[in-house]
């Protein structure tokens, strides 16, 4: 009898642990599909963003050839406008002339000199041959007068100002005290305005690491973004941004980073993937400042 009871409870329970055995592997599979998904779009972006690095190289080679081979061009037109033709006769190396010196030699000034005549010397007076003397100083008083004694009991005394009180110090509110998660996201934004982006991104990450839940968190992440933006990173770019949306849909910076995402996939050569972030930027955020900027990108790109 217990026997039978025994295999009735496992016939029972077998069905319930093979329900809860699929259901973990149904998580197990969609997780593991999310991160393939993830993976493979990282892939691409990091692909998409090598190819456009490459094409910027060869312009620019293109561009520096170009430049060299118009130097050339001018460099052999300068040479080739200095040369004789080949009819023309060889000039004569030597140099003669018909000019002779004069019998008198040149003199500085361009005339020839002349004797010098004496100097005739007359009776007038010549008042610039004599120097005038310095007028006489007057010589200081041998004896100096002894200084006026002034009684000071008989001089009047100043009038005193009448003393008036102190004004009694006026008391400041207290100032609030500056928490750690701002003083830690200033940090960050501020090497981010000097062009420090690595130095930026780790800062950032710690203030994500220990303020995960704080009101600046989505400000943080979105400057993360900047960062690799900034660094012409577009696929790491992509990422933070789509992290920002997904983390916090509702947030001003969203709208910002849905801007942020079409613009980059519009760097890595995806005008369809940029269409169409930038779509849900104007709908979602329509009075948005990035939304603006957003119709702006739409019509360059025909959507």
């Amino acid at each position: 009898m217990k026997c039978l009871k025994l295999l009735l409870l496992a016939v029972i329970c077998l069905p319930l642990v093979g329900c809860m055995t699929s259901q973990k592997n149904v998580e197990t599979e969609s997780a593991s599909t999310e991160w393939r998904i993830k993976s493979l779009e990282e892939s691409f972006l990091n692909f998409r963003e090598q190819q456009r690095k490459m094409a910027d190289e060869d312009a620019r080679s293109r561009e520096k050839l170009e430049k060299r081979m118009a130097e050339v061009e001018t460099e052999l037109a300068a040479l080739r406008g200095g040369q004789p033709s080949g009819t023309d006769a060889p000039r004569d190396e030597t140099w003669s002339s018909d000019i002779q010196p004069e019998e008198d030699g040149w003199v500085e000034g361009g005339k020839v000199s002349e004797k010098s005549a004496p100097v005739v010397e007359n009776d007038a007076e010549k008042p610039w041959s004599k120097v005038p003397e310095p007028p006489a100083v007057p010589e200081p008083p041998k004896t100096i007068p002894e200084p006026e004694v002034i009684n000071r009991s008989e001089a009047p005394k100043p009038a005193q100002a009448p003393v008036k009180p102190a004004p009694k110090p006026i008391a400041k509110p207290a100032s609030k005290p500056v928490s750690g998660a701002k003083v830690l996201y200033e940090r960050g934004y501020g090497q981010y305005n000097d062009g420090q982006f690595q130095v930026a991104r780790k800062t950032f990450d710690q203030f994500l690491e220990k303020y995960p839940n704080d009101d600046l968190a989505a400000n943080a992440l979105y400057w993360k973004g900047e960062t690799y933006y900034s660094e012409r990173n577009y696929a790491q770019a992509i990422l933070a941004f789509k992290e920002v949306t997904g983390k916090f849909p509702k947030h001003d910076k969203a709208a910002a980073a849905l801007l942020k995402i079409g613009m980059s996939y519009d760097r890595v050569g995806d005008p369809d993937n940029a269409i169409f972030y930038l779509r849900a930027l104007v709908e979602d955020f329509p009075n948005s400042s990035a939304a603006g900027i957003g119709r702006k990108e739409l019509a360059r790109l025909g959507g």
